[in-house]
């Protein structure tokens, strides 16, 4: 491994990011799906410890909502076209849900096959070429991503119950068997979060089988397991300088907002403070939507250049380069 290779990643993802714009419509669809890498696992675990100790944590709310609907006096009697209006209404939303679905999927394995046909080429491929491999790959992708989520939202669930375990009965027992499930479930989901970015990828750069893609991510884990943690790190501070980007990004499209909420006042007109809070969070919501189309395509790209590096040549640790060059 070249020791630059790091920065050869994240210099080559960003030029692909930045300056093909065209990818920026897969960022934003694959948005929905959640960042490849282990960030999403801290964000559903590890911070479960802290959002789920309460009685309105996962486990309570459903067994709250249950509850609240099973002993609730519901008049079920409606008029047809009320009937009629409330399937209209089911069948439109599950079909939108559906087709973002799978546009979703589909942009993954678009940008990842735009990636390495970068790394391979020097060179982007046609839109429609990157389209047509994600939806070459589409019943592959889903069923990894369908995996992690079920995976993800058992881990979270777990963490949930024992986090409200320990709220309601409070003894050291509980507490001890909260924090080793807590342990256990982040070590579970890094390593299926790399599974998961390691199979969409040989699914599509190298068009494996399923069975086959998982067995191959499972192989080039075991090969590149610190690496695996080290990128993932990078990608998590990323994340960081990203949502500091956000926080200002909301203190400036917001400031219209603040100065019609002042001239408001001194005129008592709360239709001007209306607008000007429908204008901040519509400006808010289209710099979100504009940042994270871009790191989409930046985070999936860094993944997807260097597995082809891990794949193909194979990559030393950063951490055992160090070590090794102070022990001589």
């Amino acid at each position: 491994m070249s020791s630059p290779l790091y920065r050869q990643a994240l210099s080559h993802s960003w030029r692909l990011a930045w300056q093909h714009k065209s990818l920026w419509v897969f960022g934003m669809f694959a948005a929905f799906l959640g960042q490849m890498g282990f960030l999403e696992l801290i964000s559903r675990t590890s911070l479960t410890a802290a959002t789920r100790l309460s009685p309105f944590g996962l486990a309570g709310s459903i067994w709250a909502m249950v509850k609240a609907f099973v002993t609730a006096d519901v008049e079920w009697q409606m008029p047809l076209d009320a009937w009629a209006w409330l399937g209209w209404l089911v069948v439109s939303v599950g079909g939108i849900f559906l087709l973002l679905l799978f546009v979703s999927v589909v942009s993954q394995g678009a940008l990842i096959e735009a990636t390495a046909f970068s790394v391979r080429k020097k060179n982007l491929p046609d839109v429609g070429r990157c389209w047509h491999m994600g939806v070459k790959h589409f019943w592959s992708l889903f069923l990894i991503n369908i995996f992690r989520w079920v995976i993800f939202c058992g881990l979270v669930l777990v963490v949930s119950i024992a986090a409200l375990n320990v709220l309601l009965i409070g003894n050291f027992a509980d507490a001890v068997l909260f924090i080793l499930l807590f342990i256990l479930a982040t070590a579970v989901g890094m390593v299926l979060s790399f599974l998961v970015v390691y199979s969409a990828a040989y699914v599509v750069v190298e068009e494996k089988k399923l069975g086959k893609a998982i067995e191959h991510a499972w192989r080039l884990f075991l090969d590149h397991w610190l690496v695996s943690i080290e990128v993932g790190i990078i990608v998590l501070f990323l994340n960081i300088v990203v949502g500091v980007v956000v926080l200002l990004g909301f203190m400036l499209t917001f400031l219209p907002t603040l100065i019609s909420w002042f001239i408001a006042l001194l005129t008592s007109n709360a239709n001007l403070w209306t607008a000007g809070l429908i204008a901040g969070a519509f400006f808010f919501v289209l710099f979100v939507i504009f940042v994270g189309s871009i790191f989409t395509v930046f985070t999936t790209a860094v993944w997807t250049y260097l597995f082809m590096a891990m794949h193909h040549v194979g990559i030393k640790s950063r951490m055992l380069h160090w070590l090794n060059y102070h022990k001589k």
